[in-house]
This record gives structure tokens, C-alpha cells and sequence, in this order.
């Protein structure tokens, strides 16, 4: 995420857009996690 907000800076958009942009990516990836079945069978055992 750092190094997302870092790029989204040096392209030059605001603190808003990239606060949105950034929440809206960790929101996808939370969905990918709690999606993965390598990671449901960690939390059966």
C-alpha cells in the first residue's frame, strides 16, 4: 500500500483520490484473502 500511495503521489493526485483509490484496492485484496481456500483450511486446523 505504501509504495502504491507513493506512485499515486509522484503521478500527482490528491490526498482524496488517493485515500479512495487506496481503500477501494485493500478493500479487493481483503476479498481475495477471505476468498482463498489455502487460507480457509489454515483457519479449519
Amino acid at each position: 500500500m505504501e509504495s502504491l500511495n507513493a506512485h499515486f503521489i509522484n503521478e500527482g493526485l490528491a490526498q482524496s483520490e488517493r485515500l479512495t483509490r487506496l481503500n477501494r484496492i485493500a478493500i479487493q485484496q481483503m476479498r481475495v484473502l477471505a476468498e482463498d481456500q489455502s487460507i480457509q483450511s489454515l483457519e479449519e486446523k
